[in-house]
């Protein structure tokens, strides 16, 4: 009973329509392939011209179920398998596309004879960035329509095509309004003379030269499933539909069992259990426009991205010459005034809490009453911060991290006293941003900083211990980050977290490992790339530093100062200290309620700090290892700071710590399928 109720069969005439009913994206599932595959065996033996496909929600169908995906063994009917209903009827099939088709909706869709589609409708492959490739024809159907370089193009890039690009490949054969959709679609089966199969098509003679350009166009650190969607797109090309409708097959069950891909769907549903944290039934205020003060770096960035968006975007500066550099559509003023009509307003000024302090309450009075405010510090309090307000209720964090504009990380932070329509507000707009949001707590750092700390502070170890810094960021790299912790200090400028330093040295426990050769730097005007020298040298024109014999030279001037024989630091002992330290950190501030849920820190660290998504996030990687190999590991981690770690100190006995044993635990494989 169940089943009728998610595909409908109509009739208009001797055209049948099939209309899937799944909410609430029209997810790809056991339930609706069964009830596809019982509506197209009816239809197999009835007097029809023609069969047209169509959704009854805003998406045609926004992918499969990726719980799905787990099983050793798939539920049948498969996804192939209801293509080949679809293929065997002996009318035409038209898919009638509205909102997404994604995955194997576009592969349905690509199994139909004709598609059609409203001009808000996009296409694509998402297969790729869950470490899998599309397995149902989609690369055998696209390469028989489009040709190789654009099909690899699809395949490999992930990209979303809207309805007028996939008029212009060829992928549809009309771009309607969504009123004429239907009519339209039931107009095109019935003028259609026969069966028209993808699958029966010859493959465009393609340039070789082409083809070779655009596998050589693959980013020199694509995953290893990339390439192998690449390659068999060109394969499937080359052979009979059947045989590569089985290749291609054969390598998405192999892919989608790999650990990678496991890995990759446990970050996709972390990231919507985050979100999930950020909505509340309180009702969000609506936000059209958005105030910045402060027109630096991040104010800057913060202006395009609020702006790219579709919001009032005005920027409050002292200086003319700030403001003066930003877009034409971004509005600038050097009084606050102009910020009084404002529904949002972020402050980004310097990081100092007396000014910020000062900012806020020469704000408060000039904004509406339900003007939301929030601060986007990195570490400073804002309980402290927010209590200058006369009404600290409205106040929040709202974090975002460099670039704002390209970096998809946003924490926001709810104070003692903020309420729940502020937070919810935060949250949704959060959404209208695109970005990957967390819920935190006040905590020094809040959640993505503060377990980046201590990844740093185990990176300064393993050089105070005898490694280079150039040794750590190439074990770090070699672990699936882009770039290592000392080439990232340098881009971010040594002086941010300087400043940190300074502010927390007076609560500093003397007994904790501090390691002085970041101030030495500091000291010594070495701020980074900005400078041109940091924990590396970057000379005119440079694209990435260089290794600096002066930092070799401070760091051993050091060492033999505290007498320190230095040692070597193996890159697997780097990997395991720094995995280590985070998953400390984590189980400290899931422990205290500055975190949420376990999950999110892996969100943080993959969306904001370029974590290897391959890897699942740090908590992900370690919960993978064997009990006695996570002991060594979280001991050799305490051992470098019984302080700073103390968490670990059960493991210096062989035992796993209670509270890394409880985050780890919300961590590992069953959560993909929650």
């Amino acid at each position: 009973m169940a089943d009728k109720t998610i595909v409908t069969t109509e009739f208009r005439g001797r055209t049948a329509l099939l209309i899937l009913d799944n909410p609430p994206v029209n997810t790809g599932n056991t339930a609706q392939r069964r009830a596809l595959a019982g509506a197209l065996e009816a239809l197999a033996g009835a007097d029809l011209d023609g069969v047209v496909i169509v959704s009854a929600g805003r998406h045609f169908y926004a992918g499969s179920d990726l719980r799905e995906f787990d099983a050793e063994v798939l539920e049948s009917p498969q996804l192939p398998d209801i293509i080949d209903l679809i293929e065997r009827l002996p009318v035409p099939v038209v898919a009638a596309v509205n909102g997404l088709a994604l995955g194997g909706g576009f592969e349905l869709a690509l199994g139909c004879d004709a598609r059609i589609c409203e001009q808000s409708a996009a296409f694509g492959f998402p297969e790729v960035t869950f470490g899998m490739l599309p397995g149902a024809g989609g690369t055998v159907r696209t390469a028989r329509l489009i040709g190789v370089p654009r099909t690899i193009d699809l395949v490999t890039s992930a990209r979303q095509v809207p309805a007028t690009e996939a008029l212009e490949l060829g992928l549809v054969e009309a771009v309607v309004a969504p009123e004429d959709l239907v009519n339209a679609a039931v107009d095109l089966a019935r003028a259609r003379n026969g069966k028209t199969l993808a699958r029966d098509r010859a493959v465009p003679d393609d340039q070789p030269a082409e083809v070779h350009a655009v596998l050589a166009n693959l980013p020199k650190r694509a995953r290893p499933n990339v390439r192998q969607a690449a390659e068999t797109v060109v394969r499937g090309a080359t052979l009979d539909a059947a045989t590569a409708f089985e290749q291609e097959r054969a390598l998405f069950h192999e892919l989608r069992l790999t650990e990678e891909a496991r890995n990759l769907r446990y970050l996709f549903f972390a990231r919507q259990r985050a979100a999930k944290a950020l909505r509340s039934e309180a009702p969000p205020r609506v936000v059209h426009s958005v105030g910045i003060v402060g027109a630096g770096t991040m104010g800057a960035a913060l202006a395009r991205t609020f702006a790219a968006r579709g919001f009032t975007v005005t920027v409050v500066d002292k200086s003319r010459d700030a403001l003066a550099k930003l877009n034409k559509q971004i509005h600038t003023a050097q009084s606050l005034d102009a910020l009084q009509d404002t529904d949002l307003v972020i402050e980004a000024v310097f990081e100092d809490m007396a000014v910020k302090q000062e900012l806020l309450t020469k704000l408060e009075p000039v904004v509406r009453a339900d003007t939301v405010l929030v601060s986007n510090t990195s570490y400073l309090d804002l309980d402290q911060m927010g209590a200058a307000l006369c009404r600290p209720e409205r106040f929040a964090g709202l974090h975002f991290f460099n670039p704002p504009d390209r970096n998809a990380l946003v924490e926001v932070i709810r104070t003692a006293m903020t309420d729940s329509v502020t937070a919810a507000t935060l949250g949704k707009i959060v959404g209208r941003l695109g970005k990957s949001g967390i819920a935190a707590e006040v905590g020094d750092g809040f959640v993505g900083n503060r377990v980046y700390a201590d990844y740093r502070s185990q990176a300064e170890f393993c050089v105070e211990d005898g490694a280079s810094p150039e040794e750590v960021d190439r074990a770090c790299v070699e672990l699936g980050f882009a770039i290592g912790p000392f080439a990232v200090a340098d881009m971010s400028g040594l002086d941010i977290a300087w400043a940190r330093r300074k502010r927390l040295a007076a609560t500093r426990d003397p007994r904790q490992r501090y390691v002085e050769i970041p101030d030495l730097l500091c000291e010594a005007g070495r701020l980074g790339k900005k400078t041109g020298a940091g924990w590396y040298r970057y000379p005119p024109g440079a694209r990435r530093g260089e290794p600096d014999p002066e930092v070799a030279r401070i760091i051993k001037e050091y060492r033999t100062a505290k007498g320190i024989e230095p040692r070597p630091v193996s890159a697997d002992g780097i990997r395991d200290r720094v995995l280590g330290s985070m998953v400390a950190a984590a189980a400290v501030i899931v422990g205290n309620g500055v975190a949420r849920q376990a999950s999110d820190i892996d969100v943080a660290l993959t969306e904001g700090f370029g974590f290897p998504k391959a890897l699942g996030g740090p908590l992900r990687a370690l919960s993978e290892r064997p009990p006695e190999e996570l002991v060594r590991v979280l001991a050799a981690v305490y051992r470098t700071c019984p302080i700073t770690f103390a968490i670990l100190e059960p493991a210096a006995r062989g035992e796993v710590p209670a509270e890394v044993g409880t985050v780890l635990s919300q961590v590992d494989r069953k959560e993909t399928r929650r």
